[in-house]
């Protein structure tokens, strides 16, 4: 063991009472913070005056405000679980990859999508789909302008494009030969994180992703974005413009957030078995395209627990044109407290789709035997890095050689 636990055992006492006077403090905080969400539940006009003084002060300073604007329904207002529809279908895609790696024996990375269709009141077994996996390991694919490892966030996004074209080519074919509703989820937010991409690789596929939103639009299937256990503060940021006189609302008194240290989650604790928060506007950089082209991102907390004193509170993400129409919010509302509670907790579809997904470290290995077989009948020498070589043996003894 070369970790030496005794020199760590007074800090983590120190550490546990710590957590203890920081929870006293986040609930008085948190007690404030709900007052609040209560006192200015339907304050549009004097919320919405306060977002744009705020977006004013940060685009002062050359930044975006982070938070979530009012629609029409009251803030504090809680929303119960509607009726369930005898059918519905939902198909959720989930993703995995294997990274590039220049420790590997060769620079490449690995896409693997899974996808699962549930037909509620059907009696039928759960359909699965996996498309061929995504290999990509010519240069093009895999270096930077640079010639460097492209990053890994932009992996990520071509796992998030390949899990949604799988959605947009499934949807179609059951809308169309269903009477029920079609709901696609996806596991995680709705819009592409690419800020961290090349200015023109931003463009190229946020306009890819916008493209199959429409396509899932134009299909009739609702669409959404589940977020397990989120750790936002959208709606704590509204509130803490709420807590602040309008002309106090400046630099230095946006940077004093005395509700820093809470989430969404802990404002929303409220929400009973099978409820939903209102919903909410996202005000995020990156989100701009998707409003312009109708797709505006949405939200809501909904507490998919069957425990009042256990909640279990995700963030559902919408686009705007769902939220246009409140009964099909209700057929969404109600079909993932339904899917959830099939597995006590999480979305059935999603949790398979996750497993249908994985790679596991023997798909790993065996994906690295083959190529290092192909690597050596084209006359080439695969060789992992020493570092790579001596950490495989530290972990795996029995781990295959070259």
């Amino acid at each position: 063991m070369s970790l030496e636990l005794n020199q760590i055992a007074s800090q983590v006492k120190a550490m546990g009472r710590s957590l203890s006077g920081q929870t006293v403090q986040r609930d008085e905080a948190k007690q404030h913070m709900q007052e609040l969400l209560h006192r200015f539940s339907t304050a549009y006009i004097d919320l919405a005056n306060r977002i744009v003084r705020a977006e004013e002060v940060q685009k002062k300073q050359r930044f975006d405000w982070t938070g979530a604007a009012p629609t029409t329904e009251a803030l504090a207002e809680t929303h119960s679980l509607p009726a369930k529809p005898e059918r519905v279908t939902v198909i959720a895609s989930d993703g995995s990859q294997i990274l590039p790696d220049h420790h590997a024996i060769t620079i490449y990375y690995l896409i693997n999508v899974g996808c699962i269709i549930y037909q509620h009141g059907s009696n039928r077994k759960p359909e699965t789909f996996s498309p061929k996996p995504i290999l990509c390991y010519d240069p093009e694919d895999t270096l930077d302008e640079q010639g460097r490892i492209i990053a890994l966030s932009e992996v990520n996004v071509k796992r998030d494009l390949a899990e949604f074209e799988v959605l947009v080519t499934l949807a179609p074919a059951y809308t169309r030969s269903a009477n029920e509703s079609v709901v696609v989820l996806a596991d995680g937010p709705l819009s592409l994180r690419i800020i961290d991409l090349p200015f023109r690789r931003q463009q190229e596929c946020q306009n890819q992703h916008i493209q199959m939103f429409n396509q899932l639009r134009e299909s009739g299937a609702l669409m959404a974005g589940y977020i397990d256990r989120p750790h936002s503060n959208f709606v704590v940021s509204l509130m803490h413009l709420a807590s602040l006189q309008f002309e106090a609302i400046n630099e230095a008194n946006m940077r004093q957030n005395p509700f820093r240290h809470l989430t969404d989650l802990d404002l929303f604790d409220f929400l009973g078995p099978g409820e939903r928060s209102a919903i909410f506007i996202m005000k995020t950089k990156g989100v701009e395209k998707y409003e312009q082209t109708g797709h505006g991102i949405h939200f809501f907390y909904l507490n998919v627990s069957q425990s009042r004193s256990r909640p279990n509170i995700a963030r559902v993400e919408v686009p705007a044109w769902l939220v246009a129409n409140l009964e099909l919010v209700d057929t969404l509302h109600t079909t993932l407290v339904r899917q959830a509670r099939l597995t006590g907790g999480y979305p059935y579809v999603l949790a398979r789709a996750h497993e249908l997904a994985i790679i596991s470290n023997e798909e790993r290995e065996a994906v690295e035997m083959m190529l290092a077989v192909e690597m050596r009948r084209n006359g080439l020498i695969p060789n992992l890095s020493p570092k790579q070589y001596n950490k495989n043996l530290l972990n795996a003894p029995e781990y295959f050689k070259f």
